[in-house]
C-alpha cells in the first residue's frame, strides 16, 4: 500500500492516515496550508474510488443494471412484437368480417328488389281500389318486417365481427396488464 503520514494528537493516538504526494501517480499533489487540521486533511483528501469494495460494489451494480436494462429490452420487445401480432390477427379478423358483412348486405339488397318487382307486379293487377289498398298495406307490413329482420341481422354480425375482431387486442393487453403487475410485485 502506499505510504501514508500519520498525524497524531498530543496523546499520542493516531487521527487520521493522510496520503503522502506518491499515492497519486504522476502528480505531486499536496494537502492545501489550509488544511492544517488533521480532519480537514483527510477529508480533502479522501477518496473513495480507492477502496477495492467499493469498486468491487460498483461493478456488481453496474452488472445488474445491464442485466436488469437487457430484461427490460427483451421484454419491451417481447411485447412489441406480440401487440403487433394481435393487432395484425386482429386486422385480419375485422377484414374477412367486413367481407362477410358486405356480401349479407348485398344478398339482402337482392332480396329486397326481387320483392319490390314482385310487389310492382301485384300492384299493377289490381283492378279496385280496395284490392290496391289491401295489397299496399300488405306490402308495407311485409317490408317493414323485411326491414326489422334485416337490420337485426346485420346488428347481430356487426356486434359478432366487433367482438371477435378485438379478441387479439383484448387478450394482448390482459396480458400485458399482468405482466405489469407481476413485474410490478416483484
Amino acid at each position: 500500500m502506499a505510504d501514508h503520514i500519520t498525524r497524531k494528537k498530543p496523546s499520542g493516538t493516531a487521527l487520521v492516515a493522510v496520503p503522502s504526494a506518491t499515492d497519486q501517480p504522476g502528480s505531486a499533489r499536496a494537502i492545501p496550508a489550509s488544511a492544517a487540521h488533521p480532519f480537514v486533511a483527510a477529508t480533502l483528501s479522501f477518496n473513495p474510488l480507492r477502496s477495492p469494495d467499493i469498486l468491487k460494489t460498483m461493478e456488481i451494480m453496474m452488472t445488474q443494471n445491464k442485466t436488469q436494462y437487457d430484461k427490460f429490452a427483451n421484454d419491451a420487445a417481447s411485447a412489441s412484437k406480440e401487440s403487433v401480432e394481435a393487432f395484425l390477427k386482429s386486422t385480419n379478423i375485422w377484414v374477412k368480417g367486413t367481407e362477410d358483412l358486405i356480401k349479407t348486405c348485398m344478398s339482402l339488397a337482392q332480396e329486397n328488389a326481387s320483392k319490390n318487382s314482385e310487389a310492382l307486379k301485384t300492384l299493377m293487377g289490381c283492378k279496385t281500389l280496395n284490392e290496391l289498398t289491401e295489397v299496399q298495406n300488405k306490402l308495407a307490413q311485409e317490408n317493414f318486417d323485411g326491414f326489422m329482420s334485416s337490420a337485426t341481422k346485420l346488428s347481430e354480425l356487426t356486434v359478432k365481427l366487433t367482438t371477435e375482431a378485438l379478441e387479439p387486442i383484448n387478450d394482448q393487453v390482459s396480458k400485458s396488464i399482468k405482466k405489469a403487475t407481476e413485474s410490478v410485485a416483484a
